[in-house]
């Protein structure tokens, strides 16, 4: 029986390293978004830190990631993908048995920045595996359906994070914590790294092999349209408190998660077809859209349509800017792209709670929404001279549907 083009494109990506490395990386940002939802609340509960401050617990979670995929790139190239995978999810077990002992505002920074140095470590490592495992004619595709282990993170990570924390307390959402980094642990040890990502000699004091040029050209971009999601995970919580809408913040991260997941798998094939532009310039777009409606938000439902909007547009903005930073560059760089990519998108997430944290403190946060709303809106025409003028749909859509092949 002749398959269709979609379940032949399936076929070649769901191998078996594909579904490995997907599980783990679902494990671990699961783990992640519960850790990172509550970080501001706890610092301000168990040890009265100030509102910049609680933001930052978040934020240095992001930014230890981003030290991580700085390293990774390189490290993946000495000792192998698979080595790396299993030494970061050493440390991030590590880090989430460390979550119980920690009784000051500097010993939770420590723990905090180490689960969020392990997470970019096992990211990048994964993520580079996915990307040698899936065929160039579908990498779009592969990468949207990789990343939907994310988006399903981003979903179920800070509804389970809230509930369980407010429900059962932060001891028990520790324990769950700890379960889901052991059980990424016992995933990743059947995993087979690409031989071909190990290189004889590498240079610990050379640039490039650890971040690729061609990638940073975007950088930019990538840094800014994440900066409105990090405000979101640290005081959306916060908002919603001093407007009243308290049960609205799970149901946005839900509706969030669920409208990315719905609708990823058809942006990366659009990508894949059509370019990138097709699938970017909405993403943007309806990412800025969602911080304006959450300004504006004086209802529940209004925060659930602007989850919505947040999933379909910043929802794929993360798979369909991880596939064009892998399509800039050759298959050898792959750990180099994924790790440049994911280092200015880290660092937009880590450093907008603490940025934007004095604009919520001076003029509220339905002002800081606004204005993140612009800063995204800004990274739309970024992109358009940076590089989304140069390239041009693949092919027109006006000559007919959509090719099956």
């Amino acid at each position: 029986m002749r398959q269709t083009p979609a379940a032949a494109a399936l076929r070649q990506i769901l191998n078996r390293n594909f579904n490995l490395a997907t599980a783990v990386n679902f494990c671990v940002m699961i783990a992640y978004y519960q850790i990172l939802v509550v970080s501001a609340p706890l610092a301000q509960e168990r040890f009265g830190a100030s509102l910049s401050v609680a933001g930052l617990t978040a934020g240095i979670m992001v930014i230890a990631c981003l030290l991580g995929r700085f390293v990774t790139g390189n490290l993946i190239s000495a000792l192998g993908a698979r080595r790396i995978v299993i030494g970061g999810c050493l440390l991030y077990a590590a880090a989430a048995a460390g979550s119980f002992y920690a009784d000051s505002l500097f010993e939770l920074f420590v723990q905090r920045f180490t689960a969020g140095l392990s997470m970019g470590i096992i990211g990048t490592a994964t993520g580079t595996i996915m990307a040698w495992s899936v065929p160039p004619a579908v990498q779009g595709l592969g990468v949207s359906i990789f990343s939907l282990s994310t988006a399903l993170a981003l979903a179920l990570g800070p509804f389970f994070g809230i509930a369980i924390a407010h429900g059962w307390g932060f001891e028990v959402l520790a324990t769950v914590i700890l379960g889901l980094s052991l059980l990424a642990l016992a995933l990743c040890l059947p995993l087979q790294a690409p031989p071909a990502l190990k290189a004889a000699h590498i240079s610990l004091f050379k640039l490039s092999n650890y971040i690729d040029v061609r990638v940073l050209k975007l950088s930019v971009v990538v840094m800014l349209v994440p900066m409105g999601y990090g405000c979101l995970t640290a005081y959306l919580s916060s908002f919603a408190a001093e407007r009243d809408l308290g049960a609205a913040v799970s149901l946005f991260f839900l509706m969030s998660g669920l409208s990315t997941i719905l609708t990823r798998p058809l942006c990366g094939r659009l990508f894949d077809l059509y370019g990138e532009n097709l699938v970017l310039y909405p993403a943007i777009l309806l990412s800025a859209l969602a911080l304006l409606l959450v300004s504006l938000a004086h209802s529940v439902w209004l925060i659930i349509i602007a989850g919505m909007v947040q999933g379909i547009g910043f929802g794929n903005f993360t798979s369909a800017g991880q596939a064009l930073a892998l399509k800039l560059v050759r298959k050898y760089r792959f750990a180099q792209a994924t790790s440049t990519y994911f280092i200015f998108f880290d660092l937009g997430i880590g450093a907008a709670p603490y940025l934007f944290g004095f604009a919520a403190a001076a003029w509220g946060f339905g002002l800081m929404y606004l204005l993140l709303s612009a800063v995204v809106l800004a990274a739309l025409g970024l992109y358009y001279f940076i590089h989304g003028c140069a390239h041009p749909l693949k092919r027109s859509l006006k000559r007919g549907p959509v090719p099956r092949g």
